[in-house]
């Protein structure tokens, strides 16, 4: 085990030095494309020691000295921060297309994820277009809003109402207007709530929901040092694999139960009129 451990820190430095002189040689010698000015990386860790302290904080302080668009290194991987409103938009507007594509946390890449979600591929890909093209034909047409315009309006009132009856009191106003929007989501989607009142199996997948998004935004070594990825170090890749697990499990019994309903009889009374309908009425053609 320590044989492997001082091999993968040999590695790991080996790698940070070849990449630091790269990038300290480029930008001394203009060698290919000129690259955004930033603070300069040490090597292994890259800019990582100059973002100590509250984020935002050192970021804004960095841009006063290297300007609107600079570049930081965090371990081996290459980021380039818009400070500004007008750079963002600069770059939003000429290179949307290259922006599009999102750097994709090793922890969704669990179970091939990323290569399944409209959310981590690029637009190039041919199944994004697909999704996409399912997304705004049937789920956000006009036609597929209006459709739940019931629920989303029934939901609301749900915060309104809560925040009457407890006139003249304290409220947790974040968490109040979060499971709020929880539930204004998975009522769209599936008729469910998810937070406040409702099924067991409802505060399980809201509870599994909130710990993948915990998994995704915590520090993770395979992020920084993408050689590293196939040991998954941390375990989270395999973790959040374990609670997507759970959760597809849930929704799957959702989507059966819905299922099931639709081959009694009657089914046109059965409709709840949300994105599920929609989505399996592309597979199952007496829905619609």
């Amino acid at each position: 085990m320590e044989a492997m451990q001082l091999w993968l820190l040999g590695t790991a430095l080996g790698v940070s030095l070849l990449y630091y002189f790269t990038i300290i040689l480029r930008r001394h010698t203009g060698g290919g494309r000129p690259l955004p000015p930033g603070p300069t990386p040490l090597p292994l860790i890259g800019n990582l020691h100059n973002l100590r302290g509250v984020l935002h904080h050192k970021l804004t302080s960095l841009a006063r000295v290297h300007g609107p668009v600079m570049m930081l290194m965090l371990g081996l991987t290459t980021s380039v921060v818009f400070s500004s409103r007008d750079a963002a938009a600069e770059a939003y507007t000429k290179h949307d297309r290259r922006l599009s594509a999102r750097a994709i946390p090793d922890t969704n890449r669990a179970h091939s994820f990323s290569e399944r979600s409209v959310i981590w591929l690029p637009s190039s890909d041919p199944r994004w277009k697909s999704l996409r093209g399912i997304q705004a034909t049937h789920l956000f047409s006009p036609r597929g809003l209006a459709a739940v315009r019931a629920i989303r309006e029934s939901k609301v009132g749900d915060i309104v109402s809560y925040f009457r009856s407890r006139a003249g009191e304290q409220v947790l106003f974040g968490q109040a207007i979060y499971s709020g929007v929880l539930n204004l989501v998975s009522g769209s989607f599936f008729s469910v709530n998810m937070a406040g009142v409702g099924s067991e199996e409802a505060h399980g997948l809201r509870e599994l929901v909130e710990d993948l998004l915990s998994a995704a935004t915590k520090p993770n070594v395979s992020d920084l040092y993408p050689f590293l990825r196939p040991l998954d170090l941390q375990g989270l890749r395999r973790w959040s694999g374990k609670r997507a697990d759970k959760a597809f499990n849930i929704l799957d019994g959702i989507i059966e139960r819905r299922l099931a309903k639709y081959t009694s009889a009657n089914t046109e009374r059965r409709l709840h009129g949300d994105f599920l309908d929609a989505l399996l009425g592309l597979v199952v053609p007496k829905i619609n």
